[in-house]
């Protein structure tokens, strides 16, 4: 009996892995669990994000203008606006590679299946002329909406090349009928005539922190994460989708 148990198992795992992944199949062949992961955990939503203890901010060498890492504050020194608060959990955090078709189309199916409208979703097919980025939820959208200071300085993409690239624009959506509220990070596709990121390369690190200018009570005030997407991975039937 045991070892029949044992056969069972492995032949659904061998079936399990000989199945293709959902970004392999053509869009109108997706099921709804396969919108699910696609959109909670997939090399465009990984399902993992690290929160960051210590909180490092890029500064600008004012003589050689080249930027560096370097601790925000002294020992012992608290900065205004960037010491996480510890009085209560941080919210949790979805961050979406939005720009990617795969994403946007999955978004549109769900959307759509919960109108009844299945099989009439409005999918938008064209490239984003923008790498974007969503931060979703209503807490991290109020708190990067209202945070202090300049995000510049806290929320930027680390590069596989030890650079980073900043964001040009930010966009807070918030109506009525969008799937979830969120922050949308945009950030350039070239830098200076030059893909901004190699779309083989390994890894490229979201940094996000930000501190809620206007504290609320027995709420979460502050972010204070980072989240990994490895380029290479986010192909769509075998072609780079960013």
């Amino acid at each position: 009996m045991l070892r029949r148990l044992l056969l069972a198992a492995l032949f659904s795992s061998l079936v399990a892995l000989a199945a293709p992944l959902p970004w392999d199949k053509p869009p109108e062949q997706w099921s709804e669990a396969d919108v699910f992961r696609i959109l909670r955990d997939s090399p465009w939503s990984p399902a993992k994000f690290s929160l960051e203890a210590d909180y490092r901010q890029r500064r600008i060498e004012p003589q050689s203008g080249a930027i560096t890492d370097a601790s925000s504050q002294a020992p012992g020194e608290v900065v205004r606006g960037i010491a996480v608060s510890r009085g209560h959990p941080l919210p949790a955090v979805t961050v979406l590679w939005w720009s990617s078709r795969t994403i946007r189309l999955a978004e549109s199916k769900l959307l759509a299946a919960r109108a009844g409208a299945v099989g009439k979703e409005k999918i938008d097919t064209a490239e984003s002329p923008d790498y974007v980025l969503a931060v979703e939820g209503d807490e991290p959208l109020r708190i990067l909406r209202g945070a202090q200071g300049d995000l510049h300085d806290s929320v930027f993409l680390e590069l596989e090349n030890g650079g980073s690239l900043d964001f040009t624009s930010v966009n807070y959506v918030d109506q009525t009928d969008a799937e979830t509220l969120r922050s949308e990070f945009h950030f350039p596709r070239l830098v200076n005539g030059v893909p901004a990121i190699d779309a083989d390369s390994e890894r490229v690190i979201f940094h996000c922190r930000a501190n809620a200018k206007k504290e609320l009570p027995g709420r979460s005030n502050s972010l204070s994460f980072r989240v990994e997407f490895s380029p290479r991975t986010m192909r769509a039937q075998t072609r780079p989708d960013l």
